[in-house]
């Protein structure tokens, strides 16, 4: 039973700056811990429990914080999913007002994001022979993404940027097709580019591409 509350006012509850950084920190550690085990041990005999061993915190700390192995794994490769870079580039995109500026901050975060995290794509692009949990976390990430793409179109399309032969849902699908891993992929895996030179690729070909005249 709740206590009286002699003001008769409802109470708030209370976020402390320092609760917030501590659990902020306590994420860190766990998305370390599970990158470090998900790429030398692999993910298939990976266990809850190891990830909250090696990042010394109780299990249910982990499934509190992100649900499963599958939600960590998931946060792995999700730009938002902690403080610092490349979350900064996101909250960087959104305040930008320039076009130009904008793409060229998703083609930085297209390549940060792939680049700090190449097993974790790489495992989710063989998913099937893995295990049928990282298949289901790749078309989430993917669908994640579409999303994120079709908020770019929608901004280029709402101050009239937009090539005036493309519907909004052909320009996500542009946008959605460039920044793909797999065109990263190519591009740096096997064709060997510089991270630099795929960065200005993407940024120029996005606008050469959505932007008219």
């Amino acid at each position: 039973m709740d206590e009286p509350n002699p003001g008769g006012t409802s109470r708030r509850p209370y976020h402390s700056p320092a609760r917030r950084r501590q659990a902020e920190q306590t994420r860190a550690r766990i998305l370390a811990a599970a990158r470090d085990l998900f790429r030398s041990a692999g993910y298939a005999t990976t266990t809850i429990e190891a990830i909250a061993s090696s990042a010394q915190v109780s299990a249910k700390t982990v499934e509190a914080a992100f649900g499963s192995k599958r939600g960590v794994l998931l946060a792995l490769v999700d730009p938002l999913a902690s403080a610092g870079p490349p979350r900064d580039l996101v909250d960087r995109i959104r305040a930008a007002d320039d076009p130009m500026h904008r793409l060229r901050l998703v083609a930085e975060l297209t390549r940060r994001s792939y680049e700090r995290s190449v097993p974790e794509f790489e495992l989710m692009r063989g998913a099937a022979a893995v295990a049928p949990e990282v298949s289901a976390v790749a078309q989430q990430v993917e669908s994640r993404r579409r999303a994120n793409q079709a908020r770019l179109a929608a901004y280029l399309e709402e101050r009239g940027l937009l090539r005036s032969n493309l519907a909004l849902d052909e320009a996500t699908d542009i946008i959605w097709a460039l920044t793909s891993y797999d065109v990263y992929r190519a591009l740096i895996g096997e064709r060997r580019w510089p991270p630099d030179r795929y960065q200005a690729w993407l940024a120029a070909t996005l606008a050469a591409t959505l932007l008219g005249a």
